[in-house]
C-alpha cells in the first residue's frame, strides 16, 4: 500500500495575497492501491465524495491521462486531520497528495516540476499547492506558462498557532467579496510590507513583522466573514504576539509569536475557551520537507 503525507498550508500571510504560502506540520495522509477488480473504491470520507467526483480521484486522472496509463481499479483511503475549509489547505492537500500518489504508482513518470504545473491548474494559483508540494515558506508566481517559486525556511525565533473557528468558508464565498479593482495607493501599500514580511520572517526579524504585515487588498474585506474577527486578533496582540493575519481565504486566523512568549499559549487558549466557545487552537510548526512518500 503506497501512503502519501501531505502538509497543511496558510497562504497569503498578510499582504502576500495570492503569492505566499508555509507548509505547516498538520496533515492529511492517503493510501492508494492499484486493484484488478476493475472498481474504483473510495474510503475514509463521507459517502458523497465516494465517487469519481472526489478531488484526489481526479487529480489522479490528470497525471494518469498525461501519461496513457490505465490502472484497472483503484482504492484511494484518505486521512483527515486537516479541518476542512477552514483556510489551512486541506484541498491542496488532496490535489498534491492525487498528483504524486498516482505519479508513485504508474512508476515515477513525471517530475516535482510538472506536478507542481499540474496542481496549479487544479487549484487554480499556487500558493497552497506550492508548500504542500516543496514544504518551508514559498513565494510563487506565474509566468506565461511557467509557475516560478522560491522556498525559505521560517526562522527558529517564530512559533505559529491556528486559531480555529467551529464554522467553515468557502474559497468561492471569500473571494466574491474582494473588490474587482484596487487603488494605486492599496497597490503600493502592500508591496514593501509583503516583501518584508518574507524577509522578516526568513531572517528573523520580530520587530520589523509586527509592523509589516497590514493588508489592503483582502484581508479588511473578508474579516467581515469571520464573527469576531477584531476582537480575537486584538486579544492575540495583547498577549504579545507578534502579528495576525486570516490564514489562506479564512475563516482560521494565524497567529505569529515569539519563542520568547511563552505565556502566549496558555492564555490565548484560556481566553478562547472562556469567550469563544466552539473556536480550537492548534499549535504549529513550519514543515521544511513537503509532500513525502511514506511506503509503498
Amino acid at each position: 500500500m503506497l501512503r502519501v503525507q501531505v502538509p497543511g498550508t496558510s497562504a497569503n500571510i498578510g499582504p502576500g495575497f495570492d503569492a505566499f504560502g508555509l507548509a505547516l506540520n498538520i496533515y492529511n495522509t492517503f493510501s492508494f492501491e492499484e486493484k484488478s477488480d476493475g472498481k474504483l473504491t473510495i474510503r475514509g470520507v463521507e459517502h458523497k465524495y465516494q465517487s469519481e467526483t472526489n478531488l484526489v480521484y481526479r487529480s489522479m486522472q490528470m497525471v494518469f491521462k498525461a501519461i496513457h496509463y490505465h490502472p484497472k481499479g483503484l482504492y484511494i483511503h484518505s486521512a483527515v486531520n486537516i479541518p476542512i475549509s477552514r483556510g489551512l489547505g486541506s484541498s491542496a492537500t488532496c490535489i498534491v497528495g492525487g498528483l504524486v500518489g498516482a505519479n508513485a504508482l504508474s512508476g515515477y513518470q513525471l517530475t516535482t516540476e510538472a506536478l507542481f504545473d499540474m496542481a496549479v491548474i487544479m487549484e487554480g494559483h499556487p500558493d497552497n499547492v506550492a508548500p504542500a508540494l516543496f514544504g518551508g515558506l514559498v513565494v510563487s508566481m506565474k509566468d506565461h506558462d511557467k509557475n516560478i517559486y522560491i522556498k525559505n525556511p521560517v526562522h527558529p525565533c517564530y512559533e505559529f498557532y491556528a486559531l480555529v473557528p467551529d464554522f467553515n468558508l468557502s474559497t468561492a464565498d471569500a473571494r466574491q467579496v474582494l473588490p474587482k479593482k484596487v487603488s494605486f495607493s492599496d497597490a503600493v501599500h502592500n508591496l514593501p510590507r509583503a516583501t518584508m514580511t518574507y524577509l522578516a520572517l526568513t531572517n528573523g526579524s520580530e520587530e520589523v513583522l509586527k509592523a509589516s504585515m497590514r493588508d489592503r487588498l483582502h484581508q479588511p474585506y473578508r474579516k467581515k466573514l469571520i464573527a469576531h474577527y477584531d476582537s480575537i486578533t486584538r486579544k492575540a496582540r495583547d498577549l504579545g504576539c507578534l502579528n495576525t493575519c486570516i490564514s489562506g481565504a479564512g475563516p482560521t486566523i494565524l497567529a505569529i509569536n515569539s519563542v520568547n512568549n511563552p505565556e502566549f499559549k496558555h492564555e490565548m487558549a484560556h481566553y478562547l475557551t472562556q469567550k469563544m466557545p466552539g473556536w480550537q487552537l492548534l499549535t504549529l510548526t513550519p514543515d521544511n520537507k513537503g509532500v513525502q512518500i511514506l511506503g509503498g
